[in-house]
């Protein structure tokens, strides 16, 4: 399937307009395989884009279940893809992170879970960050 059916479908799926901006958006994060922070947005996207627009969609994204917030740093936050079954508002892609020390890029490692922590009923938990961090294969080499 190509990126240009794929974006319309899930924004579709997801109850979102299709926009020139969104459109763009979503196919830069089908291309990369690093989470993305509104300045790489920016930086990446051939349509020119202010940053007002660029954080009121990834909030939308993330709202809808398209998009969820990979790290956070001195950077800004960054954001990835969801997985097919996270529905609008209820994130249910429970996985782990990788930040490269060095090269400071984002992964999802999809396959690592985050394991299941009990809290007392005194704390509501909104979000888990599971996060590991070292040297990408990249920068390894």
């Amino acid at each position: 399937m190509n990126n240009q059916k794929l974006v319309t479908d899930l924004l579709h799926a997801h109850g979102l307009r299709k926009t020139p901006i969104r459109t763009e958006m979503l196919k830069l994060f089908l291309k990369n395989d690093t989470a993305l922070s509104a300045g790489d947005i920016i930086a990446k996207v051939k349509l020119r884009l202010d940053r007002v627009t660029v954080y009121r969609a990834l909030n939308a994204f993330e709202e809808h279940g398209i998009l969820h917030r990979a790290s956070e740093d001195e950077r800004g936050t960054k954001y990835a893809l969801c997985g097919q079954h996270c529905p609008d508002e209820q994130h249910t892609d429970q996985h782990a992170h990788f930040i490269c020390d060095q090269c400071h890029q984002t992964y999802c490692l999809e396959d690592v879970k985050v394991p299941e922590v009990a809290v007392s009923d005194e704390f509501s938990v909104d979000r888990l960050n599971y996060t590991l961090s070292g040297t990408c294969k990249a920068c390894n080499n």
